[in-house]
């Protein structure tokens, strides 16, 4: 009420109970809507900041697993169903370095490390394909009593010093535990495998005398032949052209050579000839390389000494894997891919100069 006890006809203050309420409602409900409209602002700021750092991350993280993550998940080499990652062989070749003796030539030059790595896994696959064949395998026992053996452990080793020094030995390959049991799995299999090919060469051979000229190309091996043909002496021109280090300075001898020593196309050439005659040149896939051969002598069955038990079995072993690498598809996808081939060559030289700085 008024002072003269009406109510104000005008906007005044609300004089009743009642309307002091309506008024502190109404006023309470626009500071509410004002603060919700500001938290949402508020909201809309955070969510777009949020949105902004997500977005940056992101170019940031797919940069990142471009640059890293992706390349190392490529397959450099595939052997029947199996790839092998990038990741993979750049673990395998730091370990082959780590662990060559002094001297290898995979420590004085890094593209023959990258291609003996990668040519180590291609044959360690081809192993595993081809060991069936055989009816060779390699069980968890070997390779774990191979293990301990690597680390100078008996079998009665105390468990933990044997788990303490397996975990060092497995830390420092660089590989994972499943990697490295693999591994040797792979060497205790082509053990097994070399064994077996052991067991099928004969006590003697057919054999010839050799002596060989080796050149880089078909057109230089030609000219061998025409200054042979000419006249000119076979041990000058292997002294001076050869390429053949372990002949070249003894007038390009080889000695004998029994059946199976030499790779198949040399051997079935060779062992067609008489004494005296020479071939025409010969393609020799192990050295990519061409070779003129004349046969100095043959013999139809002599003793196969130790030495060429060696030679026997290794070229046994290399026909075999060519044998099976002939049933499985091979894809060598370093060779259309040069980045790959600089990324190991990469590693090949760090690797290479941590561990020289080490010796």
């Amino acid at each position: 009420m008024g002072i003269f006890g009406r109510a104000p006809s005008g906007g005044g203050p609300p004089t009743s109970r009642r309307d002091r309420r309506q008024l502190g409602a109404r006023a309470r409900s626009k500071t509410g809507a004002r603060r919700e409209t500001e938290r949402r602002a508020q909201v809309i700021v955070i969510v777009g900041f949020v949105v902004v750092a997500i977005a940056i991350l992101g170019v940031a993280g797919f940069g990142y697993y471009q640059s890293t993550i992706r390349p190392k998940q490529q397959a450099v080499v595939k052997v029947g169903d199996r790839n092998f990652s990038m990741g993979y062989v750049e673990k395998r070749l730091r370990y082959e370095i780590r662990n060559a003796t002094p001297g290898e030539p995979l420590l004085l030059n890094q593209d023959v490390a990258v291609v003996q790595t990668l040519n180590s896994i291609e044959a360690e696959e081809l192993n595993r394909i081809g060991a069936t064949q055989l009816d060779v395998s390699v069980g968890d026992g070997e390779i774990e009593a191979k293990i301990r053996l690597n680390l100078g452990l008996s079998d009665s080793a105390d468990p933990a010093t044997y788990a303490d020094a397996y975990r060092t030995v497995v830390r420092d390959s660089g590989l994972s535990p499943n990697e490295y049991r693999e591994l040797v799995g792979s060497q205790l299999l082509e053990d097994e495998i070399r064994k077996n090919l052991r067991s099928g060469i004969p006590a003697s051979a057919e054999q010839i005398k050799l002596r060989d000229i080796r050149v880089v190309s078909q057109e230089d091996a030609q000219m061998v032949l025409d200054r042979l043909a000419a006249g000119e002496d076979f041990a000058t021109i292997a002294a001076e052209v050869s390429y053949d280090t372990n002949t070249k300075n003894n007038g390009g001898e080889m000695g004998w050579m029994p059946r199976g020593a030499l790779e198949p196309a040399v051997g079935d050439t060779v062992f067609a000839l008489e004494v005296g005659q020479r071939t025409e040149p010969v393609w020799s896939s192990q050295t990519n390389t061409y070779y003129v051969y004349e046969v100095m002598e043959k013999s139809l069955s002599m003793e196969v000494t130790s030495d060429q038990r060696r030679l026997i079995e290794e070229q046994s072993y290399v026909d075999w894997q060519d044998g099976i690498a002939g049933q499985v598809q091979v894809n060598r996808y370093y060779i259309s891919d040069m980045t790959m081939v600089t990324r190991l060559r990469e590693v090949a030289t760090s690797e290479g100069s941590g561990v020289q700085a080490g010796q």
